[in-house]
């Protein structure tokens, strides 16, 4: 018997399934490498190679996988396509409310973020493709009856000094978890997430894996199912507290272009919120889980996380979150071809939106600015080609921005500055990508550097035009100087 490679059948089952030719599979690899910042170069001959039964290197099954499972509309495993064993590593969140029991969600919080801070485990953590997963399912527990001395008012009567010394100890981690949410959220969009990540890991690798040690047994029955105001809140608050962190974290690591990682610590998120029985941020953090796959260019999976985000969220929640998630669930639809579902998602979100109540800024997810729908909108009507009304929503957003904001400032004047030029507004879009140029600088971001590349490139036509040489000039000395 030969000891020669076997064929991989599995990989050419998927192809017929796919109805992709050898050369239209490498195509969609390649795509998908640019958008994870990998320059492939794979034609038929490398996929002729893996049907014989070579295995292309890390992040490239993935990949492979990743592609097939877009086009054949379900989950394709890297094992399933015969590339290897799988894996349940970094970017293969293992779905809702895995965090597992007690504290074991915090306790993978804390692992993940100290092989994040580590220099020898740091590399592959980085190097971990994104994988779409299993969507979560929107079913919810209802809520459990309250313990009938909490219901009767009689537990403050007989609580001891221990148990109240407990509680607030509870309320006051509660109170610093929210306050470092606070400081982080601002760090991040005043200066991106490619060093405030690093800063929130090494934290959290210290604070949660502590916490986990000293409540092995988690937020408690009280705490479960139910909102964060019930009785047993304190612990819940805190759990909460950790699935907001885990979520900023999630997204600084995808603004870093580390898209694997992103997505693990964006499924711990989901565990973490799911044991503090918090619906609002399990469909938060779903949404953010929507628009990371629609950017990776994965339309079909970022519908399916928009709608679960949708169906999750509380009824009667408050109509910002309501509006944030729908303009999500517009944006995916839109990319999908799925036009009327993503205007008639605009139009409620709109409608939304302006019946959140004012109110002074508190934490990152209490509410949602006008600003930043705006700019969800203006991504709904790129996707649908409506170049007019993207730039509309891009300047309103730009009117409503704070000061300070340099990472959404610089972001969305780089956005009207492509769409005023798919309008051929050629002074004006340079008068945007200057205002880009002098932000982008205080602000360290993949996102900020991939929209540098693309002035580099749209501008390329018009370099020797009097409205573009001094932009042109700007942007090549910003991208010698960044790293």
């Amino acid at each position: 018997m030969s000891g020669g490679r076997v064929a991989n059948a599995w990989l050419g089952d998927l192809l017929a399934e796919a109805g992709w030719s050898g050369a239209e599979l490498a195509r969609a690899v390649n795509a998908l490498g640019t958008l994870h910042g990998l320059a492939l170069r794979y034609d038929r001959t490398a996929v002729a190679h893996w049907l014989s039964g070579t295995r292309p290197r890390r992040p490239v099954p993935e990949l492979i996988a990743a592609a097939l499972t877009e086009r054949c509309g379900r989950l394709v495993t890297v094992a399933e396509a015969g590339l290897g064993a799988g894996s349940t590593g970094p970017g293969v969140p293992p779905g809702p409310g895995a965090a597992g029991a007690g504290g074991d969600g915090l306790l993978r919080l804390a692992l993940q973020a100290r092989a994040d801070g580590d220099p020898h485990r740091r590399p592959p953590l980085l190097r971990s493709p994104y994988q779409p997963v299993p969507v979560p399912a929107a079913a919810w527990d209802s809520d459990p009856a309250p313990d009938r001395d909490d219901a009767q008012g009689g537990a403050a009567t007989r609580t001891g000094i221990p148990e109240l010394a407990a509680r607030r100890h509870l309320a006051s981690h509660a109170e610093q978890l929210r306050a470092i949410a606070v400081s982080f959220s601002g760090l991040y969009l005043t200066h991106g997430g490619v060093h405030t990540r690093a800063a929130l890991a090494a934290w959290l690798a210290q604070d949660a894996g502590a916490f986990a040690a000293r409540h092995p047994d988690g937020p408690g029955p009280a705490a479960r199912g139910r909102g964060v105001r019930g009785p047993g809140c304190g612990a819940a608050e805190v759990w909460q507290g950790y699935a907001q962190l885990a979520h900023l974290l999630g997204e600084m690591t995808a603004d870093s272009g580390y898209h694997g990682l992103a997505q693990e610590y964006h499924g711990i998120a989901l565990g973490l919120a799911r044991q503090a029985g918090d619906r609002r941020m399990y469909a938060i953090t779903l949404r953010a889980m929507s628009a990371h796959a629609g950017r990776l260019g994965q339309p079909a999976q970022a519908v399916r996380l928009a709608r679960t985000a949708v169906e999750t969220a509380p009824a009667d929640g408050e109509p910002g979150t309501l509006a944030f998630l729908l303009v999500q669930r517009a944006a995916a639809h839109a990319h999908a071809g799925q036009r009327a579902a993503a205007t008639a998602d605009l139009a409620a979100a709109d409608r939304l939106h302006g019946r959140q109540a004012v109110k002074p800024p508190g934490g990152p997810f209490d509410s949602y600015a006008r600003a930043d729908l705006d700019f969800a909108r203006a991504r709904t009507h790129l996707a649908l080609g409506e170049f007019p009304a993207a730039a509309d929503a891009l300047e309103r957003s730009l009117r409503g921005r704070p000061a300070g904001q340099h990472r959404a400032t610089a972001l969305t004047h780089a956005a009207l500055a492509e769409t005023l030029l798919r309008l051929g507004h050629l002074t004006r879009a340079c008068e945007h990508w200057r205002a880009f140029l002098t932000a982008a600088p205080a602000v360290q971001s993949r996102a900020v550097r991939e929209a540098l590349g693309r002035l580099l490139r749209d501008l390329t036509p018009y370099r020797r035009a009097r409205e573009a040489v001094p932009t042109v000039a700007m942007a090549r000395a910003l991208a010698e100087r960044m790293p």
